[in-house]
């Protein structure tokens, strides 16, 4: 009898013995499978986010900046400050998902001037443009435009700021490899006496005094939707 009780007592501490063995790993099994769940998880929603996120196109783009560009009008040759883009290669930009930052320090002063140009913006021509249709007082034009006929049409300048296609800005203002952004102060038949596109992008700096050929603007070029930089440089103003 006693025997028996020794018996199945060593059989219940044997039972317990193996039960608390293996509720540990039992626990360890639970917290392991809860952190692949947690990882699954969240690289889920990493791998959903890479997607949504924008990426930036890819493109070489060259900026020239002049103090006096030469141009000729119906009166002969005129000089004005003037910036261009050029699209080199690369994938074709959407303007209207563009911002232009432009940084300045004014030789003579030493104070620093920023402009920015994103969206369609319009400017008013030039009171010293009397010829028609030339880019007169009470017309305007983009900060700036591509200069494609094929594509946009004759009609660049507009008897209101409503827009063009060829504005930069412009949802349908697509700058395509070999394209040029321009200002359009050269559309001026008699030659203006300022650029407004540049007194636009460059506020408070007295052309021409203030703006002399070697002087340095920085300029970024920047990809709104990615909020990526696609061009980043000083240029030298020639």
């Amino acid at each position: 009898m006693g025997t028996n009780i020794f018996m199945k007592r060593g059989v219940f501490w044997e039972m317990m013995r193996t039960e608390s063995a293996v509720s540990p790993v039992v626990g360890v099994m639970l917290m392991l499978a809860i952190t692949v769940m947690i990882a699954a998880i969240v690289s889920a929603a990493a791998g959903g986010l890479s997607e949504s996120e924008k990426k930036a196109p890819s493109a070489l783009l060259d900026v020239s900046i002049y103090a006096a560009k030469n141009y000729f009008g119906e009166n002969g040759d005129y000089s004005i400050p003037s910036m261009t883009i050029k699209h080199i290669s690369g994938n074709i930009l959407q303007t209207k998902d563009l911002q232009i930052i432009t940084y300045y320090r004014i030789p003579a002063t030493g104070t620093l001037v920023k402009g920015s140009l994103s969206g369609q913006v319009a400017v008013k021509g030039n009171e010293s443009c009397s010829s028609d249709p030339g880019f007169t007082a009470d017309r305007y034009c983009g900060v700036f435009f591509i200069y494609d006929e094929n594509r946009f049409g004759s009609g660049i300048i507009q008897d209101s700021a409503g827009g063009h296609a060829s504005w930069f800005g412009n949802a349908s203002a697509t700058l395509h490899p070999g394209d040029i952004l321009a200002t359009p102060a050269q559309l001026c038949r008699d030659g203006p006496t300022n650029n407004p596109s540049m007194e636009y992008l460059f506020p408070d700096v007295n052309f021409p005094g203030d703006f002399p050929a070697g002087s340095v603007v920085s300029v970024k070029i920047i990809h709104t939707p990615s909020g990526q930089i696609i061009y980043d440089k000083d240029v030298v103003i020639v």
